[in-house]
């Protein structure tokens, strides 16, 4: 099937701007979660629960670092997948989920540490 005289399986020549955006995005988001979720138990602290909260918070540190993983792998699939036009609906979609599953992560250490 031809689009405007070009071939379906021809190079898509906006390939590289979804992965390289969200790329920054999600460096950035990073960053900016990192930071949260380090400075969340200070904002919260409270004498009466420290040591129940610390474990919550420990569960939740290593739940955000193997969840991780996830942001990595949208990341890379925007990268990997063959830069051609049909292939641009799933480059677009893994390049918007990666700082997306980042704020989700952010969202689930919450939850784990202070089960808001």
């Amino acid at each position: 099937m031809a689009v405007k005289g070009r071939a379906e399986g021809e190079r898509d020549p906006l390939a590289l701007m979804p992965p390289l955006i969200s790329t920054g995005v999600t460096l950035l988001g990073a960053l900016v979660v990192g930071w949260l979720a380090f400075l969340t138990p200070v904002l919260f602290d409270h004498d009466s629960n420290r040591t129940r909260m610390a474990e919550r918070y420990e569960v939740g540190l290593a739940v955000s670092a193997c969840g991780l993983v996830v942001p990595l792998a949208m990341l890379v699939i925007s990268w990997v997948l063959p830069w051609r036009r049909h292939h641009r609906g799933s480059r677009v979609a893994a390049a918007v989920l990666a700082p997306v599953s980042l704020g989700a992560l952010y969202v689930l250490v919450l939850v784990l540490t202070f089960g808001l």
